[in-house]
């Protein structure tokens, strides 16, 4: 149904917009995979990918590549090379701009770590302009036996996470760590979780469940894994008895059993697994053991990642991978017109683990202060001084190369965020405080649960932590302190790029939250920018009473919508209206009925576009003098509130 100028804008008329529909033709995901044929490569990238280079590659001055004009003009005449690097280098033109007379020089990046040494073969090739700034790195691959091979260094990596190599390297990372990671070093003390499985000594090896009513140290490890469904073998009352007398490990799904046998292998007598250590069918443990879970990750001498196994039944350890770059070229070499193929990647690997995608792992990965990832690929570490890597470093644990580089796309805390004591490097400024908050709600947000209603819980750790640091109080996800600010969060954007099921966001929970609070709703959600000011305040929260709902009064300017001029909300052909609405939920209808106006609530501005745009929540009144959010919307300026006086608004 239409709009017009006369009537007033009813729920009826207006859906949370969609990020296609300004009519974008999205870019087709296979084109980047186009690239590499078996079409020759021209001189320049012949000498880039073959011993005939080397000597270059491995001088202080570096070979010289293209310009841009010149490699443009070798991708015209068929360089399949030169295409791969420009597109490549035109992903990052935010970052770097590449004139058409800079030429671009590439250097060997081994020679760059090992300083006097003369490589063997080609490592990592970086390029850099006449500014210096390095503005593309390739990691060529080549399998054993290509003519490649003989000047390529790395090879197809196979998947080796349970070796004795690899894991007596995660044993010498975490030794290493453990003596010198002064950022690493948060737990206080080694007080055993409550429950933990005892797996005994390599002389006498056990499992059962150990209770500690007595308090005692030792150092444990911790699994954070997907369950994936339902599971057996769990912790429940009937069982709790016999489990402390012994576990049948044939009983238990296969990533625990892997687990298990890793935290024998890596030196650990005690490990804490969720199912097996919080009792399932007793309500009042849980809530009691996920109140621990940030003491219980953060006192972890180390947390094992099942990054691969999507269900607690698949495993991590036996899966089988190769990994080689999907872009693939045909490189004629140098003596003798042999052509070898080389497979060529030119960013960071991001690593795909199913974990990454469960919405209780986040509060894991920010609390723990070392993590072992049972990759994709390899066996990862990660600790607080130590950004994700192989365990073996460049190479591959059977030390034939091909180890990746890694860009972890997760942002993490530093530990001093969560330390009473110890004075931050960042996170002490009101400002920093607020961008990790919004951070880690932007997070979480894009991550799966199992049960809705954990929308809260999967973050109670990190939650409780931070309400001891920071002194403040957060009610529903939103800090006291910033209350005003978080409540402008929305749904802009939140279409594409992950996240939970958009299309069962029909409904607000708001037994589960108030509808002021982002948990009142499934899914991805997103904050404005910072506020430069403030135009609400709170007066009242009253979360406890009884009596009445729970609410909170906010004292603030408020036009309906029937004051608002309708012209503001109409594109007039510049791209962008004057105001617009963002819905929470698909149909606003559903939730409030559909004779329902709504009213604009100023809650601050943002700087947009060089101006100050004012940010208002878009309330209806629900009976007994009671308003109920139901979206936000960003004004181009403040003037419609004006003239307008603060009066107290109870929103529930």
């Amino acid at each position: 149904m239409a709009e017009t100028a006369a009537t007033p804008r009813r729920l009826v008329h207006r859906r949370r917009r969609s990020a296609t529909d300004d009519g974008a033709v999205e870019p087709d995901p296979k084109r980047s995979r186009e690239i590499g044929t078996d079409e020759a490569c021209c001189p320049r990238c012949r000498l880039l990918l073959t011993k005939g280079g080397l000597t270059e590659l491995n001088s202080a001055g570096g070979l010289r590549h293209h310009s841009y004009a010149e490699c443009c003009a070798s991708a015209m005449e068929g360089c399949e090379v030169c295409v791969f690097i420009i597109v490549a280098i035109e992903k990052k033109k935010e970052e770097h701009k590449w004139d058409a007379d800079d030429v671009l020089t590439f250097r060997n990046r081994a020679s760059e770590r090992r300083p006097g040494a003369v490589p063997f073969g080609i490592d990592v090739l970086e390029g850099s302009l006449s500014s210096g700034a390095v503005v593309i790195s390739i990691y060529p691959y080549a399998e054993q036996g290509n003519p490649a091979g003989d000047g390529i260094y790395r090879r197809p990596l196979q998947r080796d996470v349970k070796s004795e190599r690899a894991i007596s390297r995660a044993r010498g990372l975490y030794a290493a760590c453990k003596e010198s990671h002064k950022l690493c070093r948060y737990a206080k003390d080694t007080v055993l979780p409550s429950r933990v499985l005892d797996l005994g000594t390599a002389a006498a090896p056990t499992l059962k469940l150990y209770v500690n009513d007595t308090e005692e140290h030792g150092e444990y490890a911790a699994l954070s894994y997907c369950w994936g469904g339902p599971q057996r073998g769990l912790l429940k009352r009937r069982t709790l008895t016999n489990m402390e007398e012994g576990i049948g490990i044939e009983g238990l799904q296969q990533t625990v059993r892997d687990a298990i046998a890793v935290t024998r292998r890596l030196g650990f007598r005690y490990l804490w697994i969720d199912a097996l250590c919080i009792i399932q069918d007793c309500s009042a443990d849980k809530e009691r053991e996920i109140a621990n879970m940030a003491m219980i990750y953060k006192n972890a001498a180390v947390t094992v990642a099942a990054g691969t196994a999507e269900r607690a039944a698949d495993g991590f350890l036996d899966m089988k991978a190769t990994y080689l770059p999907e872009h693939r070229f045909c490189v004629p070499m140098q003596a003798d017109g042999e052509v070898g193929t080389a497979y060529l990647r030119a960013e960071a690997h991001i690593p795909k683990h199913a974990l990454d995608g469960r919405g209780w792992v986040l509060q894991e990965f920010l609390l723990s202060s070392r993590m072992l990832v049972f990759s994709e690929y390899e066996l990862l570490w990660q600790c607080k001084e130590t950004e994700l890597r192989g365990v073996s470093g460049n190479g591959n644990s059977n030390g034939n190369g091909g180890g990746l580089d890694y860009l972890q796309t997760q942002e993490g805390l530093p530990w001093s965020v969560f330390d009473e004591e110890t004075e931050p490097v960042f996170g002490k400024e009101d400002a920093e405080r607020r961008y990790l908050w919004r951070t880690i709600v932007e997070q979480y947000t894009r991550r799966r649960l199992g049960f809705k209603d954990d929308r809260l819980n999967a973050l109670r750790g990190v939650t409780r932590e931070l309400e001891t640091v920071w002194r403040d109080g957060n009610e529903f996800g939103l800090w006291r302190r910033w209350f005003v600010e978080l409540l402008a969060w929305s749904k802009k954007g939140c279409d594409e790029g992950g996240g939970e099921d958009e299309e069962k966001e029909m409904a607000r929970e708001t037994k589960r939250a108030p509808s002021w609070s982002w948990a009142s709703v499934n899914g991805r959600i997103r904050f404005t920018q910072m506020f430069e000011g403030e135009d609400a305040s709170v007066q009242e929260v009253n979360l406890l009473e009884a009596r009445v709902s729970r609410h909170v009064v906010l004292s603030c300017r408020m036009v309906e919508d029937e004051e608002v001029d309708p012209a503001m909300f109409e594109d007039w052909g510049s791209g962008k209206s004057r105001a617009d609405v963002f819905y929470d939920l698909d149909d606003s209808v559903d939730e409030v009925g559909e004779r329902a106006v709504s009213s604009y609530l100023l809650l601050g501005t943002i700087r947009d576009d060089g101006g100050l745009s004012g940010v208002a929540l878009v309330v209806v009144e629900v009976g007994r003098g009671f308003f109920q959010r139901v979206g936000l919307a960003i004004f181009d300026n403040t003037q419609v509130w004006k003239d307008t006086k603060y009066r107290d608004v109870r929103l529930q």
